[in-house]
């Protein structure tokens, strides 16, 4: 095997810098903020070098413990639910203990959505393990993670495709608890937009069919006089 010397690490990493290619150099980030330290992770690293960065990490940060409590925080604090995902993934997948870590958050009060949503995308959780609270916390999370990806219209545009399913996990949504009150409260604005749009088209549908019935009867009369 070739292994290059220091100089010769240093030349190819600033040959693939100056190519604007990523060339991670481990120990780099040991002074980074916890979140600064997740998101570039998540971003440019492998996972062997995520794991070898992190450690360096935590070892220049003291006391384990307190180290990962400083990226969970991290992960807590992050008000994009999509990027909260991507940071807690790379953490608990760089971590000897990742799993239990995350097995753990199922019953943190905020971030509780997030862990439940990595547990049953790494097919640890199936949906027959979830408890019926945490199951509409899922279908919350699902709804707030494609909000946020796409917007309300993309929103919108499920439930138009849907139609009565995506309505009821909308109600469910709803009524899930979800700690992400702003996210809900933008899932609720939706759903009186729907309730509205299907209240306008049930009464133009209504008064369609008075004007047809109408229509029959005033028909029916002019018939009736002609044959007299």
């Amino acid at each position: 095997m070739i292994r290059l010397t220091d100089l010769g690490t240093d030349s190819v990493r600033r040959r693939l810098l100056a190519e604007g290619r990523d060339a991670p150099l481990i120990g780099e980030l040991a002074q980074a903020s916890p979140a600064g330290l997740l998101g570039v992770l998540a971003d440019h690293y492998d996972p062997e070098s995520a794991r070898a960065e992190l450690a360096a990490w935590i070892a220049v940060h003291g006391d384990r413990s307190a180290a990962l409590e400083q990226l969970v925080h991290a992960v807590r604090t992050m008000r994009f639910r999509t990027r909260a995902e991507a940071m807690l993934d790379v953490l608990v997948s760089s971590l000897d203990d990742g799993e239990l870590l995350l097995r753990s958050l199922r019953s943190d009060s905020w971030l509780a959505p997030t862990a439940l949503s990595l547990l049953a995308r790494r097919e640890i959780l199936t949906p027959e393990d979830l408890t019926e609270p945490e199951s509409l916390l899922m279908v919350a999370e699902s709804l707030l993670q494609l909000c946020e990806a796409t917007g309300a219209d993309g929103v919108r545009e499920v439930l138009r495709q849907q139609g009565r399913e995506a309505e009821e996990a909308l109600r469910a949504a709803l009524a899930s608890g979800h700690p992400d009150r702003e996210g809900l409260a933008d899932l609720q604005a939706l759903a009186d937009l729907q309730a509205l749009a299907e209240r306008v088209r049930r009464e133009r549908k209504a008064h369609v069919g008075l004007v047809q019935q109408r229509g029959h009867r005033e028909n029916g009369r002019r018939g009736g006089r002609r044959r007299r």
